[in-house]
């Protein structure tokens, strides 16, 4: 199965989009005697990335996006140099579990060192790196594709987040799925979990308000392989089914909701239609095809050709997805702004980095995705698309259906429901 959701144009030339792009970066270097180069003239960069579970796949893919992003100074995924100063990233695994993440974040900053975080996947990890980041205000975190709403309402002013949370993507598809759909009833199928609970809230909030009825709820624990049950006691008087799985779980889904002949269409979490979950079983297309779902990655016809560039250096790499998807672009959305800011800053990133942290605070910059800013809680203003899969034969696809521009945070958080939020 092929999953295409982007133009396949050769790349022309070395990888340039971050040098290319608009980032315009303030908050230079000042006259600071701490530099948080480790005293050695090389900065380290500490990288956190599942191995393990269901979203093994995702270091791998941070790894890709970072090789990209360091391919515009001449580096490569180990580092290179970035301005003035030499950049060495140090990756550390997780099983995408909180207890890990946070061992392996204090492991970089109080054993390896490291002057910056990047990082966590998971939206449970994330949760739990943003409470050590508060006790090290010393340090920046950049969070490379944790989305749960609360990451940058705690408070760290030292953590930055480039791209949406899990209820802004939903914007417009609750919405869109009452209204243009038509569907009247939704039965809830969602991992147990902080992510799925932003990312189904966003949804089910607006799906609700627009008239809508939940018919029903199963949140499955993290790496649920058989999907038989629930799927045979899903009321008839449903209209549709949200799905908020990912990666591996949204495949055993699918699949097996095509061999037990779910006629019902589908509304996708936001990872439910990423390249990593509809790239693998040939059998997914009939279950797939028509899924409705929102997020940070575009779909088919969508006009930047910095997303352009991006996917063709995405596809020129090794072992790479059939196109670039949420847990690439996310990372690399967030590296480049770190780089661009520790360029900013002539390597000296002032006392307690305040000056690195000034300069990723003006962020301003046409991403493959739209430009982005971000707020006062550091949180990215960014770009959001509702996408719809397609199918051709066994090849998936996404088709944008719509976009929007400058999309806010809001300040709801969600936990786990099981009637309207």
């Amino acid at each position: 199965m092929r999953l295409t959701n982007s133009p396949n144009k050769k790349f022309l030339g070395a990888m340039a989009v971050a040098a290319s792009s608009a980032l315009i970066l303030t908050g230079c270097a000042g006259g600071s005697d701490d530099s948080s180069d480790g005293g050695d003239g090389t900065l380290t960069i500490g990288v956190l990335g599942i191995t393990e579970g269901s979203l093994a796949f995702a270091m791998d893919e941070t790894e890709r996006a970072i090789e990209i992003a360091m391919q515009a100074y001449g580096g490569d995924s180990s580092g290179g140099t970035v301005g003035d100063v030499e950049v060495e990233f140090i990756y550390e695994g997780t099983d995408g579990t909180s207890g890990t993440a946070q061992t392996k974040a204090k492991k970089l900053v109080e054993n390896d060192d490291v002057d910056i975080v990047f990082g966590p996947v998971s939206g449970d990890e994330g949760e739990a790196v943003v409470q050590y980041a508060l006790t090290v205000p010393e340090k920046t975190f950049v969070i490379s594709a944790a989305s749960p709403v609360g990451l940058t309402l705690e408070g760290a002013t030292n953590v930055y987040r480039f791209f949406g949370d899990s209820a802004m993507w939903m914007g417009g598809v609750g919405t869109y799925a009452h209204d243009d759909k038509g569907y009247e009833n939704i039965y809830l199928i969602a991992e147990d979990y902080s992510f799925p609970y932003d990312n189904a809230g966003g949804f089910f909030s607006e799906f609700c308000a627009a008239g809508g009825e939940i018919t029903g709820t199963s949140w499955v624990p993290v790496g649920t392989t058989d999907y038989a049950t629930i799927i045979s006691t899903i009321p008839d008087e449903t209209d549709a089914v949200y799905v908020g799985l990912g990666g591996a779980d949204a495949a055993s889904f699918l699949s097996q909701a095509v061999t037990a002949g779910v006629a019902k269409p589908l509304v996708g979490g936001t990872i439910a239609v990423d390249t990593t979950a509809l790239s693998g079983d040939s059998n997914l297309a009939g279950a797939a095809a028509g899924m409705i779902a929102g997020g940070p990655v575009p779909g088919a016809g969508y006009d930047n050709p910095n997303w352009v560039e991006f996917s063709d250096a995405y596809t020129a790499l090794t072992d790479e997805f059939p196109s670039p998807g949420i847990f690439a672009i996310l990372p690399y959305n967030s590296i480049v702004p770190l780089l661009m800011g520790i360029e900013a800053t002539g390597a000296d990133l002032g006392a307690d980095q305040a000056d690195l942290q000034s300069a990723l605070s003006a962020t301003d910059w046409d991403s493959p995705t739209g430009n982005i800013t971000v707020d006062e809680n550091n949180q990215g203003i960014v770009d959001n698309f509702i996408v719809e899969v397609t199918a051709d034969g066994d090849a998936l696809g996404l088709n944008t259906i719509s976009e929007a521009t400058g999309v806010t945070q809001g300040t709801v958080t969600y936990d786990r429901f099981d009637t309207c939020p």
